[in-house]
């Protein structure tokens, strides 16, 4: 498989592991939604029964994702994935959560500007996993689609504890035990900040690898400082893990250029 497709599938399973995630969250009828109805005063009698149906449709894109991602399915999610973050700050969550939402719409944008690979399939037809009609221009976009994602959600995370100190993050990590105190949840959301910032500055194997490991870590930390259903806050997030293996991937086109042709087309 070559890196195009390993990009591509990869891809796939960020935004099937992001829906069915969130997904689940609307069939368990998650409290955390109903600030965002209120941003469009639906009251609550309404927003209760629709949270299983929003979730059901989200799951069931999660799972066609997989099988036979188009690029009205793959605009629709880009869409949703902005909507549903834009949302926090619209419910006076503040700008940061849009930002760390990064992991969840950069995936199906990145996937969506790859399609333009295989010009003749039109809105609905299957986007295939091969580099198809691949130009620089193609792989520059959604290589920054990427590397733009990747970066916010990492200041977006980090400014919750670089800024905010959030009570959350400091139950986090007393759940493994380690008692962080509000000037250490400084310096690891400063942390965080700067690894954003040099993903922004240039494409490093080394430290994707070590976001990808990092953000799997920690996201795991919900479901170990809550209850089990928090495992979907986790899988929810899985933009943040194959987001960067994606970009390696693409990366990986460049790293041999005399192979390049063959690179693209494998």
């Amino acid at each position: 498989m070559g890196p195009v497709a390993s990009a591509h599938w990869l891809l796939r399973i960020a935004c099937a592991w992001c829906f069915v995630g969130h997904g689940a969250w609307g069939l368990y009828q998650k409290p955390g939604w109903l600030p965002f109805y209120q941003v469009f005063g639906i009251p609550e009698w309404i927003a209760w029964p629709t949270m299983p149906v929003v979730g059901a449709v989200d799951i069931a894109l999660g799972v066609i994702v997989l099988f036979h991602p188009n690029r009205a399915l793959l605009l629709w999610m880009g869409f949703w994935c902005v909507f549903t973050a834009l949302l926090r700050p619209m419910a006076d969550m503040g700008w940061w959560e849009f930002f760390e939402r990064g992991g969840n719409y950069a995936p199906p944008l990145a996937l969506l500007a790859l399609s333009l690979a295989h010009p003749g399939i039109g809105w609905w037809g299957a986007v295939r996993p091969v580099a198809g009609e691949m130009t620089d221009r193609i792989l520059s976009s959604a290589r920054w689609i990427l590397r733009i994602g990747i970066a916010a959600l990492l200041i977006g995370h980090g400014a919750f504890g670089a800024f905010e100190v959030r009570p959350m993050l400091v139950d986090h990590w007393a759940s493994i035990g380690l008692a962080i105190d509000p000037a250490m949840l400084r310096v690891v959301g400063w942390a965080e900040i700067l690894a954003g910032v040099a993903v922004l500055a240039v494409e490093s194997t080394p430290l994707l690898i070590a976001v990808a490991v990092w953000k799997t870590l920690t996201e795991l930390l919900y479901p170990l400082a809550g209850s089990a259903m928090d495992v979907f806050e986790w899988v929810e997030r899985g933009g943040d893990y194959f987001a960067p293996l994606a970009l390696i991937s693409l990366a990986a086109v460049y790293a041999q250029p005399r192979s390049r042709a063959t690179a693209l087309h494998v």
